[in-house]
């Protein structure tokens, strides 16, 4: 219905409004749920802002991640660890932002040629996938954190994700809430159990709760996010 559609939706907008409408119109591939099975109450699958988003604490942020990580033509299979995996990736991003505004002792400059290969790759059919991968070069460049910094920030006005806001709050183990202490002290001894697959459920409800858990050779790092 698209020749249809468009018209329609344009004469309704500019007779109402009185202004012009806008200039391009885009169609987002289909939504999938994994498998290729249809949306439907009866087989549990339906997806709604409660039960997906407000339920489990999960920033909604973490689904425009997931769209702008494939190309909006493209259709993209849905399923619970494709979200959580799209809020893992968006709080790395967001604590490496955190870190630059740490490193960063003045004001920067926007790096032009990261720039024009940002905007190239928008002007490209709005490749988002490559404007992002242009922004984790931009993180690893040598360049000084106040220029990536203003950099990434400007980026921002696109992609959205609301990176201005990042901030690092480190929290001990003996200071966290008694309901989120009990999940942790579960999980050390998953983890002590070898019990992967439980230590990372756990993982993910401490991370519903608001809490990040970053395990490395220097030892388990507890953020508030």
């Amino acid at each position: 219905h698209i020749n249809i559609h468009h018209t329609n939706e344009i004469a309704q907008s500019e007779v109402a409004t009185g202004e012009k409408f806008f200039n391009y119109w885009l169609h987002g591939a289909f939504l999938i749920i994994a498998g290729g099975k249809k949306m439907a109450k009866s087989a549990g699958n339906f997806l709604t802002l409660e039960n997906t988003f407000l339920a489990r604490n999960i920033d909604p942020l973490a689904f425009r991640f997931l769209l702008l990580q494939a190309h909006y033509r493209r259709p993209i299979e849905w399923s619970t660890d494709a979200l959580l995996n799209a809020l893992n990736g968006l709080d790395s991003l967001r604590r490496k932002v955190a870190e630059l505004k740490n490193e960063a002792v003045e004001e920067g400059e926007i790096l032009t040629g990261f720039t024009e290969r940002f905007q190239a790759a928008l002007a490209d059919d709005l490749n988002a996938p490559q404007a992002l991968a242009i922004t984790q070069e931009v993180l690893k460049a040598d360049e000084p954190a106040a220029d990536r910094l203003k950099t990434i920030l400007d980026f921002d006005r696109v992609l959205g994700l609301g990176l201005s806001r990042a901030q690092i709050e480190t929290v001990e183990a003996d200071s966290l809430p008694a309901d989120v202490a009990n999940l942790f002290a579960a999980r050390q001894k998953a983890r002590a159990d070898k019990n992967w697959s439980e230590s990372d459920r756990l993982r993910d409800e401490i991370r519903a709760h608001g809490f990040l858990i970053e395990d490395s050779k220097e030892g388990i790092k507890i953020t508030k996010i």
